[in-house]
């Protein structure tokens, strides 16, 4: 057998640990690859729903192309100083740019009434008409809209470039609508920042292959020698040892690329089993076979210098010189390690370390919707806060109740490639629940105005008197603002552009009074640091029937992201009943508990030991008068019914009117003698109660539908939304066909009504939610006012707190699920990465520390030999490799940190327009040192001991217990 076929081919236990070791490095690389290569794909598929409908871009009006529609801009000053922006558009605009038309003299805007303005420019004067806009436009409602000659007459200097997707986007415009963009350019920073971080594992299938050649080449010593003495030349030699290495690493190539595809996809089905939210799809595409593929060459080459490094000290003297038996003399300060394991040892520490200091600052800081302590406030039932739309006004009742609350809009905004967020907002209200502090400059005052985190000023490299342009967010727009001030804040909070809340509402298509959350500085009860269900509204009638049962109406909510049960209990003075309830995550549900009333009296109810309500429990027999008219014709008999409380009819009731009276039938029912003008009482008295009621006789009344309104819940909450029953009745001999029209806060509806004599129909109608306040409620038939009633919606701490939730859905396919699936994706990411580097740092540890023992294995054996037992040289090892761990360690920390500094330099080191720190925290870096050390100590016992396991002359001779396959491993 010749040389070359043993040497390539005859292995060692050794050599198969080697391939399991690189197959840990390239499953590293490799389910790496597969993971990032997911996650940037992710935002991809929503190109179609969110996509822009094109750039805008402000340049020099000189330099505005006749083939391109570009929009004069004007800076004008009004009468009282303010500055406003005025924007020429042609006549010719095309309408599917969402472009107010011009007016033919004056302007447009979306904000105001008709009103006329005097507007001083650059250049000159204008005076004119301002007409007021209907709808949502491209422009924010505070910009002028004029003629191109009238804007020139101002003095324009600079021009609004819109582009659609058709043409070639300038690369210094920002999308119309940014959300997908700000998607794209996030994911790209993710894969640059952590492609740089893993490109580390090729440098551990060095250090492995480099380490196992080693022990190879001391191995195989004699039949170098021999092979060389018989006429082989050190380039044959070298290039054995180079066929030698490829083939351990393409083994190795092979068998990661099974465990890089199986490990993530463990990963991903174990975190949808436990409930984690993700997207991802870890498929092996084309594109990840194209990055992958030169990939695994590389490593390929690579292994085969490293086995052709390992072997130069063989083929650099002449074959007499070589030496089977001598070992490396002792070095200073260890007993049987080498000091040459320092350096894998530190290479290999680093690139782990820099994965995981990445890993630990993106997971704090990289998540572009996170938010941080308090509460935050949102619409119940929405899959998402970026899909919430709260009135503004739910802030001011927490003010109002002492509690510092923030009413804001959380938006997306890409410019020139670089993606941040926005956040419109009030800045003392945002400073008061994150401790925000203006650095320089002053805070925004107007719409065309914003204040930037120093962090983001940074970034953009953004002073203060700079112009931005934006984008829409979540809906097409453009507007301009002007920096004015500086903050710092804690985090990320400090990596954001803080937005007026009329320009983020233009840009988010919120309306004036809509915002997308409340956050708050404290937690509130019915957040997710308090209970995990809540009630959020009770509603119950304020009267009921004596011994017998009424119905409470009770919205829970579950704030916590698994499902949870609730028992829902509810008191009225002696009675009690209670239901248990099963709630998904974030699941709000309305329930129905029957309640028995007990004896007549004034008695309160209680939901969950609050939620007091009085409610007044009256005998089964009080009389009730239904269908008296408000008004009445001289002479006319209106048919009214009398019922008992429990809804029966009272027969044979006695109804006084005026100074008449007169007997209900058996059904209840009577015809009201009114007389002539005047008022009378209608009066019906039984011996268990009295009910009173009053008709208007005048000439000029109209025989009309009677109606009444009662509201449900009757005291509703700012999150409450109420529903109005109106009952009609047509009281009188003939049919009537009326037009009911109900007009209450936010809603009008209409129904055309036909009803023959004494018939009933009952209306529904839903209101819309409202801020804290009284609102007033009528039913007009045909044009007359027929009934009203009003009522009052409640702002305390308890209403608003209970809008808290601990968690977003990723339910549905809006936008709420897109961020919600994009920010698990980089949480779970993140973690398999975390994962699949330690298992490669293990690989390569070992394969370092086992060319460090068995270089030292004569000495192992004589220290056998006189006596020394397997584990005195267990801590012989264990106190070397401490040592070793211990400088390794600090150097690998130190160097992970100069790593993370150049990433920074490069401008790596930002994700989602935020800066990742390159100082880990102190917990992480006490963390990764102790870890260190300790994955040294590990792996120096696992390559020790396999030498503890045989006789010590084994080691002394240089031969071992032969492993599977028969060969012999030579000194």
């Amino acid at each position: 057998m010749s040389y070359r076929r043993i040497l390539v081919r005859r292995w060692s236990r050794r050599d198969r640990l080697a391939v399991v070791m690189v197959a840990l490095t390239v499953a590293f690389l490799t389910g790496s690859t597969l993971l990032i290569l997911a996650a940037s794909a992710q935002p991809v598929g929503l190109a179609e729903q969110f996509s822009s409908s094109g750039t805008a871009t402000v340049i020099d009006a000189d330099d505005a192309p006749d083939d391109a529609l570009t929009l004069p801009i004007a800076t004008a000053t009004t009468a009282d100083g303010t500055s406003v922006t005025v924007v020429g558009v042609p006549a010719t605009t095309a309408e599917s740019w969402n472009v107010p038309p011009p007016p033919d003299d004056g302007f447009v805007r979306g904000a105001g009434s008709t009103e006329t303005v005097r507007l001083e420019g650059e250049s000159g004067t204008v005076e004119g008409a301002v007409d007021g806009l209907e709808g949502r436009t491209l422009f924010p409602p505070d910009w002028y809209v004029t003629s191109p000659e009238t804007a020139a007459e101002l003095g324009t200097t600079e021009a609004l470039l819109l582009t659609g997707n058709e043409a070639p986007a300038p690369s210094t415009g920002v999308p119309l609508r940014s959300v997908l963009g700000f998607f794209l350019a996030g994911q790209s920073q993710l894969l640059a920042v952590m492609g740089a971080v893993v490109s580390g594992g090729a440098v551990l299938v060095a250090v492995t292959v480099y380490s196992v050649t080693r022990m190879s080449v001391r191995d195989r010593l004699a039949t170098i020698r021999t092979a060389r003495a018989t006429g082989a030349t050190p380039r044959d030699v070298l290039g054995t040892f180079a066929l030698r290495a490829a083939v351990l690493t393409v083994i190795g190539i092979t068998l990661g690329y099974a465990l890089g595809v199986i490990l993530p996809n463990a990963a991903l089905s174990a975190a949808v089993f436990f409930g984690f939210s993700t997207a991802l799809d870890l498929g092996v595409t084309t594109q990840a076979l194209s990055v992958l593929g030169p990939t695994y060459l590389g490593l390929a080459l690579i292994g085969a210098l490293a086995g052709v490094v390992a072997a130069r000290s063989a083929v650099r003297d002449p074959p007499a010189q070589l030496s089977t038996t001598i070992e490396g003399p002792r070095r200073a300060g260890l007993t049987l390690l080498d000091w040459q394991t320092l350096v894998p040892t530190t290479a290999t520490l680093s690139v782990f370390m820099s994965v995981l200091f990445v890993v630990s600052t993106l997971t704090l800081t990289a998540a572009p919707v996170a938010t941080a302590g308090g509460s935050t406030i949102s619409e119940p039932g929405t899959p998402h806060p970026i899909a919430s739309r709260l009135p503004a006004e739910y802030a001011d009742a927490l003010e109002a109740d002492g509690i510092d609350a923030s009413a804001e809009i959380v938006g997306f905004a890409v410019v020139d490639g670089q993606p941040f967020l926005t956040r419109g907002a009030d800045y003392e209200a945002f400073s008061s629940v994150t401790d925000a502090e203006l650095e320089r400059g002053r805070v925004h005052q107007a719409p065309d105005e914003a204040v930037i985190g120093a962090s983001l000023a940074r970034t953009l490299d953004v002073e203060v008197g700079e112009t931005i342009t934006l984008g829409g967010s979540i809906e097409d727009g453009v507007t301009r603002v002007t920096v004015v001030g500086v903050y710092t804040a804690p985090g990320a909070y400090e990596d954001q552009l803080l937005l007026s809340l009329p320009a983020a509402q233009h840009l988010a298509g919120l309306n004036a009074d809509e915002v997308n959350v409340i956050r708050t500085a404290e937690s509130l009860e019915g957040a997710a640091t308090g209970p995990a269900v809540t009630v959020l509204d009770v509603s119950a009638p304020d009267q009921a029937v004596a011994n017998d049962s009424m119905t409470v109406d009770v919205t829970l909510r579950n704030h916590a992201a698994t499902e949870r049960a609730h028992t829902v209990t509810a008191t009225l003075g002696d009675e009690r009943t209670e239901k248990r309830v099963t709630l998904g995550s974030s699941e709000q549900r309305t329930v129905q508990l029957s309640l028995p009333t007990g004896d007549p009296g004034e008695k309160t109810l209680q939901v969950n030991g609050a939620s007091d309500h009085p409610v007044t429990i009256v005998h089964p027999e009080t009389p009730r008068l239904r269908g008296v008219p408000a008004e009445a014709p001289p002479g006319s008999e209106p048919l009214v019914e009398v019922r008992t409380a429990a809804g029966e009819p009272l027969a044979n009731a006695t109804v006084t009117v005026g100074e008449e009276t007169v007997q209900t039938d058996r059904d209840g029912r009577v015809r009201l003698p009114v007389g002539s003008t005047g008022t009378r009482e209608v009066r019906v008295e039984t011996e268990q109660g009295t009910a009173t009621d009053t008709v208007a006789v005048t000439a000029d009344a109209e025989r009309n539908l009677v109606a009444t309104m009662t509201v449900s819940p009757a005291s509703p909450t700012a999150l409450t939304t109420p529903t109005v029953r109106t009952a009609v009745y047509n009281p009188w001999d003939e049919p009537l066909e009326r037009t009911a029209r109900i007009q209450g806060p936010g809603t009008t509806a209409e129904q055309q009504l036909s009803l023959n004599p004494g018939e009933r129909t009952v209306l529904e109608t839903d209101l819309t939610r409202q801020p804290p306040g009284t609102y007033d409620i009528r039913v007009e038939m045909d044009g007359t006012t027929t009934a009203e009633t009003s009522y009052e919606v409640s702002g305390d701490e308890r209403a608003a707190a209970a809008l808290a939730s601990g968690g977003y859905t990723n339910s549905g396919s809006s936008l709420g699920q897109a961020i919600e699936a994009a920010v698990g994706n980089i949480t779970l990411l993140l973690g398999a990465l975390s994962g699949l580097a330690a298992v490669m740092t293990v690989g390569g540890l070992s394969a370092s520390m086992a060319r460090a023992v068995h270089a030292r294995r004569r000495t192992i054996g004589i220290h056998r030999a006189v006596g020394a037992s397997p584990r005195g040289i267990l801590q012989l090892v264990a106190r070397d490799a401490f040592v070793i761990g211990v400088l390794g360690t600090v150097g690998a920390f130190i160097l992970s940190l100069l790593v993370l500094h150049l990433l920074d330099l490069l401008g790596l080191m930002t994700v989602y327009g935020i800066r990742i720190r390159t100082l880990p925290t102190p917990e992480v870096a006490l963390v990764a040192l102790v870890t260190g050390v300790g994955l040294t100590l590990c792996s120096a016992a696992v390559a020790v001991s396999s030498l503890l396991r045989g006789p010590p002359a084994g080691l002394l001779t240089g031969q071992n217990r032969a492993p599977a396959g028969g060969e012999t491993h030579e000194n």
